[in-house]
């Protein structure tokens, strides 16, 4: 609860199935996808990385190329094993001489702990800004009319963002429009009760739906190192520079992409039932005990099931049936997005 301090006694925010939520899980989410939602962005967190150097060392560990990082727009990367598999994923904001790194709360204590093992006598400081990274989500029909009331800018493009004083709004991708704001915790707080009266507030497993059914990957600490960069469409969602030189895992990454011998991409999926925390493995309806794939982050759909992204192989992109968590569990209807999400 320590990352909702900020919201003190505003809200009864409360726990459902380890899910924090406002109220029955299934009703959030289909106000998510109907009417104008806020959320506490609890799960996430931010790594400040300071120092003359930091822009030199950030471009020698992540995948995509920091020089081209851009003072009012976001930019996605990977931080990646030397194996070339994804350690985490990082929304990069250039703050002052400093760049800020956006990630989960739960990949971040060991993300940290390995990049200062890399920091040795570089002009760098890395500091975890803990409970003062505040910051909640506004989405929907209302979400832009909430903001301009209140004097907030509006950013234009996905990714971009703005200032007003100590205020900070990014636009996100989402099925529709779809804010983040950030700013000091009393602040914060003043504008979350000012736009509560009005949007419905809303835990993680909402927002998290809108995550999933925009395409945007998690890495959570269970799938940490299990996926290269391209199976989770990073290439796609331009979070990777195949001209930058060297990272951690580029030849691997680099390889993927000259050779095209990707057999495994991230897709959408809708599935009738059943359990897909990320990690889950995803079998054949026909029981082989291979896996076809693995499960990166799902959440509940209001329609019931779960709507979750999974990689799989290509060759079973088309499939209707599957089986989650064991070869012999139950066989699901599932509905796979043609195009990877």
């Amino acid at each position: 609860m320590s990352a909702l301090a900020w919201l003190a006694d505003e809200v009864p925010v409360g726990y459902a199935d380890g899910e924090m939520a406002f109220g029955p899980i299934h009703e959030e989410a289909a106000a998510a996808l109907t009417a104008t939602v806020i959320s506490p962005l609890a799960h996430l967190g931010a790594i400040r990385v300071g120092g003359a150097e930091a822009e030199s060392f950030l471009q020698n560990q992540l995948s995509n190329d920091v020089r081209e990082l851009s003072a009012a727009r976001v930019q996605l990367a990977s931080y990646n094993s030397a194996k070339g598999r994804v350690l985490d994923l990082f929304a990069l904001r250039r703050e002052g001489d400093a760049i800020l790194l956006e990630t989960r709360r739960d990949t971040l204590p060991a993300t940290l702990k390995r990049l200062r093992m890399f920091v040795l006598r570089s002009k760098v400081m890395l500091e975890d800004l803990g409970d003062g990274y505040c910051v909640f989500g506004l989405a929907g029909a209302e979400a832009e009319t909430l903001l301009a009331q209140a004097n907030l800018p509006l950013p234009a493009q996905d990714w971009d963002w703005l200032s007003a004083d100590d205020i900070i709004v990014l636009r996100r991708p989402g099925i529709a429009a779809r804010y983040s704001v950030q700013a000091p915790a009393e602040r914060l707080k003043a504008l979350w009760k000012r736009f509560s009266t009005r949007a419905r507030p809303v835990g993680s497993a909402a927002w998290e739906l809108l995550d999933v059914l925009t395409g945007l990957p998690a890495i959570h600490p269970q799938t940490a190192d299990h996926f290269v960069a391209q199976m989770l469409n990073l290439d796609r969602l331009g979070a990777i520079s195949f001209t930058k030189g060297c990272y951690p895992g580029q030849e691997i990454v680099a390889r993927m992409h000259y050779l095209g011998n990707l057999k495994r991409r991230m897709f959408l999926c809708r599935v009738e039932g059943g359990e897909a925390a990320p990690g889950t493995p995803v079998h054949a309806a026909d029981g082989d005990a291979q896996a076809i794939g693995e499960v990166v982050t799902s959440a509940p759909h209001p329609d019931g099931g779960l709507a979750l992204l999974a990689v799989l192989q290509l060759s079973h992109a088309t499939d209707t049936q599957i089986r989650l968590g064991t070869a012999d569990g139950a066989v699901l209807p599932v509905k796979i997005t043609p195009e990877a999400a």
